[in-house]
């Protein structure tokens, strides 16, 4: 069975866009465009609508995907870095809790162990 790369069909679409003028020309532009959709998120959040939810995250992801696209680095891979350094972290928090005698921890403790964690990397 052929697994669909999501990932490689936006980065067409963005593609086959910029062939007929639609696409940004510099990346500040793109970095406004996300905090914008970002802002967007927050109040479909805070809002409690959820197909305005879905909606909003899919413009962020995707205009995220644009500026990986802008800055020539391939998504697939910017996705693996980060959950090999979120493991990474998840398996310091897990040691740490395991040191305190605990197997979770409250917002409060997760921060505070979180932000030794980062300090340490």
């Amino acid at each position: 069975m052929n697994k669909k790369n999501i990932f490689k069909e936006s980065m067409d679409l963005q593609i086959a866009a910029k062939s007929i003028g639609l696409d940004w020309l510099e990346v500040d532009g793109i970095i406004s465009k996300i905090r914008e959709e970002t802002e967007e998120v927050d109040e479909a959040i805070k809002n409690h609508d959820n197909t305005a939810i879905k909606e909003e995250l899919g413009d962020l992801v995707f205009t995220i995907l644009c500026l990986m696209r802008h800055l020539d680095y391939d998504p697939e891979e910017i996705i693996e870095l980060a959950n090999l350094k979120f493991k990474k972290r998840y398996e310091q928090v897990l040691k740490l809790l395991k040191k305190e005698g605990k197997n979770y921890a409250n917002p409060e403790e997760m921060e505070k162990l979180w932000q030794i964690i980062k300090k340490e990397a």
